[in-house]
This record gives structure tokens, sequence and C-alpha cells, in this order.
């Protein structure tokens, strides 16, 4: 028999069910739990499978459920009957159904369900009956499991009723009490005509009973469309992509069908959009609504517009997204659409702000104005349409608009709160992105440990419900974390251990690969193995602009930060200034994230203190620190004074700088940048040597000063030796500090640095033998980090 279009032996034992249900008065206890199983077992997925993320699926997916389901239901629930399970009741009319007239009897009477008699005619035992709706889910089962039935050949009906047979089988052991129904066998009627295993005719209408099942046996056509929409639920809304078994089992059910089924080939799409396969994607996308349009279902016609858009843009062919889209917009307004409008406005927005280069040069002119007026019309029609998934994203995206232009922080987490308040009231369900822009929140203030507890939030609670691709976000986001303390073993070790599973699709694979290439090269960086990072800029060496389409824009710009940090390392300072001037215009012209311009202030002003002309580095650092204040971006504001701090100490005013750095130092050690912080006392212990002997600026131990604009600054006279003995403890005491943050870092030239500090003062008090001590302990933990990252 062909794949039936509807009824199934399962179907007919819900339908035993129901009318047991609608017979027998049931417990209070088992209303719920049997109700909740028949309809999670019969409801149709409640979206299209056309649109971009359905809301809501059944929570039961097994359609070919075994006999035992009704086990599990109905055991622990007594019926009216004393003695008796409602397994019993449901069992005994199972049984009774002991011929194949018997199953047109079950069909022919079932109509009655939805037919409640006239009032005249109630009699006491109808009265206690339950008579369901024509438009109930139950009612609507009831009648087109009757309407398929009479549909049936008499050759398909003869094979529903096998079936059943073997899937009513092993029940026949279950309760003792069965043994008088269950002891005709099969059919009562052979049992009647003594036929026998071996006789022709039994052999004929039941021999086949022992063959064993076939793939995909027992699942009918409707069956068949729900596991695919399921299939496309976890697909769009999750990102994964379908198992490798669950694909052989899909394409045998589908083959064995002998129907083209429309959903498969949404699936091939998405299963190969996700791989990277750009060829396959766009002819399974075609391949889907061409069929679409040949059975006169042009009602989502938009969206498949929509996805041409997504799949172009992701494949960084921006030119044929802009076009789709705004085809996709015409024709959502032509059809009134509104829901398919609201999320292209919402996707073209979020795109403009992500690739702005590239979406000007495609030619896209923004239709709604400025990104602050955008989000406002996407709010408006939001709560105009009660789109409350698009209304939780556009506050989301006001929260990331304030956080992008500097803006204020509290109006940043009032919008996320009220995003917050929505999920939990409306349901939604998109606590991924909500925890992954809180978490980005505390990283700016400067509050590690929150934005990690909010990434392993998400990852320990709410996994089940966020997309693939916020769990890798997760994942990464908490691995940078991590790496600030100078674990990159356990970091690397992190993103390694990240389920197979993920690394099938293209895009995720990529991301995790990047990053582990990020921590392996600020590694190799840090530890002074320039071969190392070298040979990993091969691959990790970032393109000219740091919105690289096909590549996230976060991992972009830390690709140009950490090659800046190679250049600045190996003393190539003329290329790193170019590097630096590239990407500070590259990220001016596309209006890029005020954390990343500062960032890029900072970089410069480190690069001129570094060459020895910290004067043109002072506004530079001035700026950066002024900006972060205004923002509220606490760690750039600890780099920025940081940096003004050695800058001032190049130039000789040591009071200043030990000032700044004071002020910002207990804030910084809340943090976990550990290189930020031996960086912070090493700039300290610097203005402690300058205030304990002004001279001491031209020495080894500050940055060189080659400027002929720096100021020469005179012995303080009223200097006495206890003051110059306090301070010099006191810089002794910061470099040990330093010292040890760089070793936590495993900054090899950080900590050598320190102890050539030592050395230095050492030298500058007359001790030449400890002075030697510490120059043999420089050379000793020089060899020592070498050795260590050659093993």
């Amino acid at each position: 028999m062909a794949t039936p279009r509807y009824l199934t032996a399962q179907k007919i034992s819900l339908l035993v069910l129901t009318r047991l249900y609608c017979n027998s008065s049931l417990p209070s206890s088992a209303t719920i739990p049997v109700l909740s199983f028949i309809l999670s077992s019969n409801l149709p997925p409640t979206a299209s499978s056309a649109r971009p993320r359905p809301s809501s699926t059944s929570s039961r997916h097994d359609t070919s459920f075994s006999i035992d389901a009704f086990e599990d239901v109905l055991q622990g629930h007594a019926s009216s009957m004393p003695g008796r399970t409602l397994l019993d009741l449901f069992l005994k009319h199972m049984w009774e159904m002991n011929s194949f007239d018997a199953l047109h009897a079950l069909f022919d009477s079932i109509l009655d369900l939805i037919t409640p008699p006239s009032p005249g005619t109630l009699d006491e035992e109808a009265s206690d009956r339950i008579y369901l709706s024509k438009t109930s889910p139950l009612g609507v089962f009831v009648r087109r499991a009757h309407l398929e039935f009479t549909r049936l050949q008499f050759d398909d009906s003869m094979k529903l009723w096998s079936s059943f047979i073997k899937y009513r089988a092993p029940t026949a052991q279950w309760t003792k009490r069965l043994a008088g129904l269950a002891s005709s066998g099969v059919d009562v009627v052979v049992s009647e005509m003594g036929l026998r295993v071996g006789d022709n005719v039994y052999e004929v209408a039941y021999g086949h009973l022992d063959e064993q099942d076939e793939e995909g046996e027992g699942m009918s056509l409707d069956d068949l469309d729900r596991i695919l929409e399921f299939q496309l639920e976890r697909l769009q809304k999750f990102g994964d992509r379908v198992p490798d078994d669950m694909k052989g089992q899909l394409r045998s059910m589908v083959s064995a069908s002998g129907m083209v089924h429309r959903p498969a080939h949404l699936v091939q799409f998405f299963d190969a959009w996700k791989a990277g396969d750009y060829t396959s994607a766009f002819d399974n996308l075609h391949r889907y609504y061409d069929y679409a349009i040949q059975t006169r279902d042009k009602n989502h016609y938009q969206y498949a517009l929509l996805h041409m858009a997504i799949l172009q843009a992701e494949f960084g062919c921006f030119g044929e997204a802009i076009a789709a889209i705004n085809e996709t917009i015409a024709t959502a307004r032509e059809n009134q659409d509104m829901t398919c409008l609201s999320f292209s406005l919402s996707w073209l927005n979020h795109m403009a702000k992500a690739y702005p280069k590239e979406m000007k040069g495609a030619g896209y002119m923004n239709m709604l104005g400025s990104e602050r007026d955008a989000l406002t019309f996407l709010k408006a029609k939001a709560k105009e349409m009660k789109m409350y998934n698009l209304l939780s994203a556009s506050l989301l995206n006001e929260a990331k608009f304030f956080l992008a232009t500097g803006d204020s922080i509290p109006r940043a987490l009032e919008h996320i709160y009220q995003s917050s308040h929505l999920n939990i009231k409306e349901n939604i369900n998109s606590y991924g992105s909500q925890m992954l822009l809180t978490s980005i929140l505390y990283t700016r203030l400067g509050i590690p440990h929150l934005a990690n507890a909010h990434c392993e939030l998400l990852l320990d609670c709410y996994s089940h419900t966020c997309s693939l691709e916020e769990r890798i976000r997760a994942i990464g986001r908490r691995a940078f974390i991590v790496s600030q303390t100078g674990r990159y073993d356990e970091a690397i070790s992190t993103l390694e251990a990240v389920d197979p599973s993920m690394h099938r699709s293209l895009k995720f694979h990529q991301y995790l690969v990047l990053c582990i290439g990020i921590l392996k090269l600020r590694r190799a960086i840090r530890t002074s193995d320039h071969p190392t990072a070298t040979h990993l800029l091969q691959t990790l060496k970032p393109s000219p602009s740091p919105s690289n389409p096909l590549l996230d824009p976060e991992l972009s710009f830390l690709q140009h930060e950490a090659y800046i940090e190679y250049l600045v390392s190996t003393a190539q300072f003329p290329r790193a200034f170019e590097a630096i001037s590239s990407l500070a215009k590259a990220l001016k012209d596309e209006n890029a994230d005020i954390a990343l311009r500062v960032s890029v202030l900072i970089m410069l002003a480190d690069l001129w203190h570094k060459v020895g002309k910290p004067e043109r580095g002072f506004s530079v650092a001035l700026r950066a620190a002024s900006v972060s204040f205004r923002a509220r971006l606490a760690v750039s504001l600890w780099c920025a004074v940081g940096c003004l701090g050695g800058i001032l100490n190049g130039l000789g005013e040591f009071v200043g700088a030990k000032r700044l750095v004071e002020g910002v130092l207990p804030q910084a050690l809340e943090g976990t940048d550990t290189m930020l912080i031996g960086t912070l006392y090493s700039h300290l212990a610097d203005s402690y040597m300058g205030l304990a002997n002004p001279n001491l600026a031209d020495s080894a131990l500050l940055p060189p000063v080659t400027s002929p604009s720096t100021p020469k600054v005179a012995p303080s006279p009223g200097s006495s030796s206890r003051s110059r003995a306090f301070h010099i403890a006191k810089a002794e005491l910061y470099i040990d500090r330093a010292r040890d943050c760089f070793k936590k870092a495993r900054s090899l030239d950080g900590e050598c640095e320190q102890l050539m500090k030592k050395a230095i003062i050492a030298k500058l008090r007359g001790d030449e033998k400890l002075a030697e001590e510490w120059a043999q302990n420089y050379n000793r933990v020089w060899e020592e980090g070498v050795r260590a990252r050659e093993g």
C-alpha cells in the first residue's frame, strides 16, 4: 500500500480513546492528561512553514508512537469500574474490534460523538455522554477521520485493518482480563471459519503480519508533513542542521511516500544554507516555491523573496539582497502582510547597521530615515499589530543603539528590562539575545564576572530555547573573558570542547575556528613567540575593511586589534601606524560602535608613547578618556588613563601621573584583565621612581624621551633621603605586583621588563651584586618562557 493520506493504526487507537473519553465518566485527574495526549498527537502545526520564524509547535512530535504510549498515559488512572484502570477499559474497546466489520462499525458510529440528539429524545444514558463540537479540535479530528475512511478503497482499508492488528498485538499479554477477548486471535471471523496459519485463505488475508516493518510504515502523509514542519522549526529557530541519521530517515520516508513534499525542499534549503552550500540552497529554495506556484499556493510568495534576500546577504551578495528585500516589501504591502513587512524592515535596518559600507555600495538608501526613527517606527508597528516578537527585538535593538552611540546607560537598561518583562508576559522565548546584550553591557561597565554569569545563565537555563548562534556566541564570550586572566589554554579548551554537531554549520564552524585562532595569536604575542604568531597571521590577517561581510563584525575588529598588537610587539611601528589609521578611517566612515573607535584612539596614543613621542599621544589619550567617561566605557577609561599616566611619566609630570593611575587602579582591580592591571602597576612604579629622583626620567627605567620639547625637570631641593627611600620602596612594591600580573597574563616581555627595572634600581643604589642577580633572573625567566612555549 502506498503511504496513507491520513489514517493509521495510531489514529484508529486515538479514535477509540476519544470515544472512551466521550462515553465514559473519567476521573477529573485523568481529563487533562488524556485530552493533552489526543490533541498533541493530532493538532497540525500552528505556523506556516514558509514563515521565517514559527512561533510554536506541538510539544509532541513522535507521530508514529508505539502502543506503549497509551500505557504511559492511562495506567495510573482508575476508572469508574472498581478495580479497573483506564488502560483496562481502553484495551477492552480495542479488542472488541475483532473483525474488519467491527472497524467499519467504529467509523459508522463515530459521528455520533458530534451529533447530539434533539432535546426531546434525551435519555439518562445520553445525558451523561460528552458531545463534541464540530469545530472543536477533537470534533475536527473525528470528522476528518470519518471522511478519510470513506475515501479508502477496499484494498487500502484492508491493509489499514492489518496494520491495526499488528499495532494492537503486543497488548494481548498486558492483562489477564484480555484472556477472553484476545483468545479469538487476529480476527473472530477467521476463528469461526476454523482457518489456521498455512491455509490459503488465511495467508491471503493475514499472511503478511509476521513481515518486518519497513522504514516509515505506520506513518501517513499528514504525519510526514508534521515531521518536516518540526524539522523546519528546528532549522529556523535554533539554526542547527538536520543530523545525518535523521536525514537518512527523512529521505527514505519521503521516497517511500511516492509524492513530492514541498516542505522537504525547504528542509533541504535550510540544511544546505547552514552548511554553506550556496548552490544547493538556491536550487532547493526555487524548487519549493516552484511547486507552491504550480499548486496555486501563492499566499506566501513574499516569504520566498525574504528568504532569498537573507540568503544573498549571508554570502555577501548585497546588491541582489537589496533587490530581493525591496521586492519583498512591495509584495508584502500588496498582500497586506504586516508581519512580513515589519520583519523585512527590521532585517533591513539591522543590515544597514551591521554592514553600512557594503549596503551603501550596493545602492541602499535608508527608507526609514535615521536609525532612531527606524526603531521608533518598528516599535509603533509592533505595538499596533501586537507583534510581540518584533517589539521585544526592537527594544533590544534600541538598547544596542544607545550603547553603540555612547548614550545613556540607564535608558539602555530600561529597554532591556522592558524586553525582559515582555518576554515573560507574552512567553516570547527570546532570552538568548537579551542575555547576550546584558553581558555586553556589563563588560562595558567593567564588571566581567556579571557578564560571564549571564553567559552561563544562557547556557545552563535557556539553552533549550536559544538559537545555536546565541549559544555559540555565549561560549565565545566566556572564552574571551577567561583569557583576560591569562588562562588561554582553558579558554581554547572551552571552545574546542563544543559539541561537534555545532561544527556542521559552516558559519558557526568558521566562528569557532576564528575565536580559537585569535586566542592562540594573542597567547603567542604575549609569550613573545613571534614565529608562531607570524604563522597564525597567514590565515588570521584581517581584511582592509573591519566589517567583512562574510565575518562576524566583532571578531573582525578583534582580528585587527591582534594584528596591530603583533606589529607593535615586533617594533614594526610604521606598519602599525598605517594599520591604525586605516582602521580608524573605516570605523569613522561606517559610524561604528563608539567602544571600537575609542579602542583605536587608545592604540594610537600608546603607539606614540612607545615611539618616544608622548606629547603627540597626550591629546589622543585625553580624548579617549573623555569619551570613555561620558559613554561609561569603564575598561576603555582605565586603559586611556593608564596610557595618560605613562605619557605624563615620559613628560616628567610624575605627580599628575600618580594621581591619575591611583584614581582608576582600585576599579581596575575589580576586573579580570591582568594585563591592564599589570600595566597600571608598572606606570605607578615609574611615577614613584620619578618622585624619588626626577633625574631618573632619562634613565632606562622609564620610557625614553627624545623630543626636544620635553621640559627639563630640576631635582627637588626639598627631597630628603627618607622620602626618596619611601618612594623607591613603593616603586619596588608596585614593580613586584606588576610582575605578578604580567606573569598571570603570560606576558613574557612585561615580566622581563619588571625584572630589568629591579636590576636598574639595585644598580642605582650601588648594589652591583643584587643588580647582577636580577639580571640573571631576567635571563632565567626569558629562557624558561622560551622553553615553555617550545614544549
